[in-house]
């Protein structure tokens, strides 16, 4: 029976030292530094022209509701420049002065309706001095705590 229990031991010795030089490989990469990692993003980011569109969403309490836009606009140029930010039937317009970050939490830019449901994606349309792009952005609610004092109330 001693030969069994001992078998027994050596049996889970060996185990639990295969597991943690298994454990050995998933430490994180200590070269990696911290400054190199990306910020994580909840919208989404775009570029038209010399205009950053920085973690773009927009927040209501439901489809057909009133929706905030949120994200941070970045004009690169040494120019002013007009800036349309549009989904399927609603526009806001405005200027963003040289080398000015216009910050949505900041300032506050309602759309009249958000055009599906929180969860969905709409697509927003970015216009920068006639050019234009469109990208996919994330429709939120105040599921994130944080954003639930950003949900425009309802007329």
């Amino acid at each position: 029976m001693a030969t069994t229990r001992t078998h027994h031991r050596m049996l889970i010795a060996g185990t639990m030292t295969a597991s943690l030089l298994g454990l050995a490989g998933c430490a994180p990469d200590v070269s990696e530094r911290l400054e190199d990692l990306e910020a994580v993003n909840l919208g989404t980011n775009a570029e038209v022209g010399p205009v950053s569109f920085d973690n773009m969403l927009v927040v209501t309490r439901g489809e057909g509701e009133p929706a905030r836009l949120m994200g941070v606009l970045t004009n690169f140029s040494n120019e002013t420049i007009d800036v349309t930010i549009a989904d399927a039937d609603d526009s806001t317009g405005f200027m963003l002065l040289p080398g000015q970050q216009f910050a949505f939490q900041e300032n506050v830019v309602v759309l009249d309706t958000a055009d599906d449901r929180p969860g969905a994606r709409i697509e927003l349309t970015f216009t920068v001095e006639g050019e234009t792009d469109s990208a996919p952005v994330p429709v939120r609610n105040g599921t994130l705590e944080w954003l639930e004092p950003y949900i425009p109330a309802v007329a």
